[in-house]
């Protein structure tokens, strides 16, 4: 009996004491009850030394790695603004990063952050709800690309992308009377009897060839604002990772090529000319990627992300988003409106991705009606869907009337809306 007793009276002196240390941390200290926690946790550095008012977040690609920081294994670092930023101790401060299949990313930061001290990192001040004087963004000077990988796991993810592509692939027939084309740079065809068309979305890894991007642009030359040439997939750190997604995945630019192969009813191709006049327009993908022990895994966003998630629909998305206004032929009985603004757009895929995209804009008149215009993505050409849409931008052509069934179709059966 005694002996338990002076064994709880440890017990309750070391609580008392641990209790001390740490109010002494936070109130004499300065150290907030997040980063506490974190030493309690294993996941800040246990050293209570006076913080210098700096606060960091970390930019980690990929997420499933493992940090080391001061060669100090920990659990977690804040990556985002839901989490509290992390408070360091003066001193030059090194952080690694390791995520299978790819090697250690390191870089040092010194604390207090000034213009004198050296740095291996890239520091990015942020603006955020912490107490601190100055809070920065921490990131590797260098992002993973498909060039961070043995050719054997590089190989593979490129495997795994196009994969994932081919679920999208699909089939319709061209009507006779249907404008179709391969490319930005092929002419317009029309069909004179019914043609056999195959789309498939081919992921563009060869950077040897000059590159140009259509569509929405994040750079040029299929290029990201840093540089990075997205062929070789350019990493995306989202401003708020969405929080419905079960793992955390690597974000990734990639330039997709939607491309149509078309066939006589005899199958014999339409064209003669050389496979790479047939290949369709380059164009940026945003994709999710993942690993673990088996392998690569490769998903697209989900719907109204952005307007790089559904590759059927991203180079028609730039031409309907160049109509800043509308130019009215058929201004609204009793009024003098002949321009019209938008107000909102859609773009919305059906399961069967050849079947087209259909962008539906509201556009409103001078008078305060307002109108839904649609037009038509189909084999590779812009055409107005209904009466307004034609009177809006007369020089598009109208689509072939056989095909309003398929537009109805896509209207009340979308898979997938931007």
């Amino acid at each position: 009996m005694t002996t338990k007793r002076s064994l709880k009276n440890v017990l309750k002196i070391f609580a008392i004491i641990l209790l001390v240390i740490l109010l002494d941390a936070t109130v004499n200290l300065e150290w907030s009850i997040n980063d506490v926690l974190r030493v309690a946790g294993g996941t800040q550095p246990g050293i209570l030394q006076p913080p210098t008012r700096n606060a960091f977040f970390f930019q980690l690609a990929p997420p499933w790695g493992s940090a080391v920081l001061d060669g100090q294994p920990l659990l977690t670092l804040p990556q985002n603004k839901a989490e509290a930023p992390l408070s360091l101790p003066i001193g030059e401060h090194r952080v690694q990063w390791h995520a299978e299949p790819f090697g250690t990313q390191e870089c040092i930061f010194s604390v207090p952050v000034t213009s004198e001290a050296r740095h291996t990192c890239q520091l990015t001040s942020v603006a955020d709800s912490s107490d601190a004087n100055a809070t920065y963004t921490v990131s590797f000077a260098v992002r993973p690309t498909l060039n961070s990988l043995s050719v054997e796991q590089r190989k593979a993810l490129i495997q795994a992308t196009q994969k994932y592509l081919d679920t999208l692939q699909s089939h319709e027939t061209i009507q006779p009377g249907e404008p179709f084309r391969y490319n930005a740079s092929s002419p317009a065809l029309t069909a004179t009897k019914p043609i056999s068309a195959h789309l498939r979305f081919l992921l563009d890894t060869d950077t040897t060839t000059i590159a140009n991007c259509q569509g929405p642009s994040i750079g040029t030359q299929c290029r990201d604002g840093l540089d990075h040439d997205c062929r070789l997939f350019c990493t995306q750190f989202l401003a708020q990772p969405d929080p419905t997604n079960a793992k955390p995945a690597w974000e990734v630019f990639v330039v997709t090529r939607p491309t149509w192969d078309y066939r006589q009813p005899d199958g014999s191709p339409v064209s003669a000319g050389p496979q790479k006049d047939r290949l369709g327009d380059q164009q940026y993908s945003l994709l999710r990627i993942l690993w673990d022990q088996d392998g690569w895994h490769v998903e697209g966003h989900k719907q109204g992300d952005s307007s790089f998630d559904d590759p059927n629909c991203t180079l028609m998305i730039s031409q309907i988003l160049d109509f800043s206004t509308l130019s009215s032929t058929d201004p609204a009985p009793n009024s003098d409106a002949h321009h019209i603004t938008i107000k909102h757009w859609t773009f919305a895929s059906a399961q069967n991705r050849a079947l087209g995209c259909l962008s539906t804009l509201t556009a409103a008149r001078a008078d305060g009606s307002s109108v839904p215009a649609l037009f038509l993505w189909r084999f590779g050409v812009l055409l107005t869907a209904n009466q307004a849409a034609s009177s809006f931008e007369p020089h598009i052509p109208p689509a072939h009337p056989t095909i309003g069934p398929i537009i109805q179709a896509i209207k009340d059966h979308p898979a997938f809306v931007s």
